[in-house]
């Protein structure tokens, strides 16, 4: 399944870049994987009583004159091949890549506590240099978080929580031990 969702996410890539429009291409993908995440549209689309000529003519109202072409194309194949279930997998990672063409990653962060403006601020300057690319941050507060905070981006964590300090110190401890022995 995840071959197929790559797939169709590079096909769409492909046309995007084709169109030459990108930062529009990502509007009109974050309109589409908003308005497709609400529950009662997903139930519809999921029904497998509504017939596909219903599903199709749902998306010509709606999206028509906001989408471009390719995009409402990739809708009505997704209902013709029967998968409605992948559309907004596939519009979640497809806004991935044109961000990513755009020059932009989204770092997600998670703290114990919520972050001040100034530090929200550091976080995105350190990471825009390191990265070399422009950041947005995707922040959450968890509370089992003990203190501190961890990045995820790129597939890549950076742990700056007490925690993982903590754990840090343990095992270097246990080193020193099984050393000195």
């Amino acid at each position: 399944m995840a071959k197929l969702k790559a797939r169709y996410v590079d096909a769409l890539l492909e046309l995007a870049e084709e169109n030459a429009n990108l930062e529009q291409d990502l509007e009109q993908a974050l309109l589409l994987r908003d308005s497709l995440s609400d529950q009662d549209v997903l139930k519809f689309l999921m029904h497998p009583h509504v017939p596909d000529q219903d599903k199709q003519q749902l998306f010509a109202e709606v999206f028509a004159d906001k989408l471009a072409e390719y995009l409402l194309g990739f809708l009505y194949l997704m209902i013709r091949k029967n998968r409605e279930a992948l559309i907004v997998p596939i519009l979640n990672d497809f806004i991935i890549g044109v961000k990513r063409r755009l020059g932009i990653v989204t770092a997600k962060v998670v703290s114990a506590k919520p972050l001040t403006e100034q530090q929200i601020d550091a976080l995105k300057k350190v990471l825009a240099r390191q990265l070399e690319m422009q950041v947005e941050l995707d922040l959450s507060v968890n509370p089992n978080v003990l203190g501190g905070f961890y990045i995820e981006v790129d597939g890549r964590i950076f742990d700056g929580t007490i925690r993982s300090r903590l754990n840090n110190i343990k095992y270097r401890l246990k080193r020193e031990i099984y050393d000195a022995s």
